[in-house]
């Protein structure tokens, strides 16, 4: 089976655990306070990485901590926190949107750090697939006033594209078992004081729960455990900025699981958005893309 495949596969499944990460996240942060939300989230999660990667022991060079520890503070303390952060002091229809551009960065991050080449197939793709999510979200009229937390949401996104760059730079070194790891300890130690601060009476009593337990479990072993896993070892498959592309999924699939669960609409524009953003991901991954493959321990490109 061609590598391309399964890192598509792994990547679009990753895609998939957020797109519920935004279901169950609704629910969960109507009883807890969010940056709670997101230690408990690390915290199981690491615990869970840990226990997986105490069977293997990858041994980590010393030189390399810094920037595992940059991946815990970019991909999961400034992009997770910035969305938080920036959703409430703007409004959720430009948190989703602004988020979810963070594909646009990689593409120019790439061709910057990695020297990825950025050709006109990636800006179209790209551009298909942002209108596509325009649609989806829709139009907010009432964005005046929101220029903080719009800031705040673009320095998320652009967190998650240099995260999705460092890990393609570094994927050659280590297993991916042992970046999840390794980050998700960063994080929760860098999100620990933000924790302190947020922390609420109420957090204690509504985690006991089994409704709110149950979230933070999906939460932690689902959408981080497992999905920044699968991220990673589907970003080590191919050239990060059509890896990248992937979290366009994320919005579409949790539209069609608020749909499902939640009994929300689901409009015309939705269906043309995601048809529009499955149409960019098929112009990158058609006509033989030229894709990074990991092979043993250095990495060359084939053509498909």
């Amino acid at each position: 089976m061609p590598r391309v495949f399964i890192g598509s596969i792994c990547l679009l499944t990753a895609a998939g655990m957020w797109g519920g990460m935004y279901v169950v996240g609704k629910y969960a942060l109507e009883y807890i306070s969010p940056f709670v939300l997101l230690w408990l989230r690390y915290l199981i999660a690491f615990v869970i990485l840990c226990i997986c990667w105490f069977q293997k022991r990858e041994p980590i060079n010393r030189k390399d901590f810094p920037l595992i520890a940059w991946l815990g503070l970019m991909g999961y303390c400034v992009s997770n926190g910035g969305a938080f952060v920036g959703t409430y002091l703007s409004t959720a229809h430009m948190g989703v949107l602004i988020s979810s551009a963070s594909p646009a960065f990689t593409l120019v991050f790439a061709c910057f750090f990695i020297k990825e080449k950025l050709t006109w197939k990636k800006l179209i793709a790209v551009v298909t697939s942002m209108y596509g999510l325009f649609l989806i979200i829709g139009y907010e009229e009432n964005s005046r006033g929101h220029l903080i937390g719009n800031v705040i949401l673009l320095a998320g996104a652009a967190s998650w594209a240099l995260y999705s760059v460092n890990v393609k730079s570094i994927g050659a070194r280590y297993s991916s078992l042992t970046l999840t790891t390794f980050a998700t300890g960063a994080a929760l130690i860098l999100i620990t004081p933000a924790m302190l601060i947020d922390v609420e009476p109420k957090d204690f009593m509504n985690i006991q729960k089994p409704s709110i337990l149950m979230g933070i479990l999906y939460l932690s072993i689902i959408a981080t455990a497992a999905a920044f896993f699968l991220w990673n070892k589907g970003m080590e498959m191919m050239e990060a900025g059509i890896g990248s592309m992937f979290y366009f999924f994320a919005p579409v699939i949790g539209g069609l699981l608020s749909w499902i669960f939640l009994k929300e609409t689901i409009s015309q524009s939705f269906m043309v958005g995601g048809l529009l953003i499955f149409m960019g991901m098929f112009v990158l991954i058609s006509k033989k893309p030229q894709v990074w493959l990991k092979v043993k321990s250095k990495s060359k490109s084939i053509d498909y």
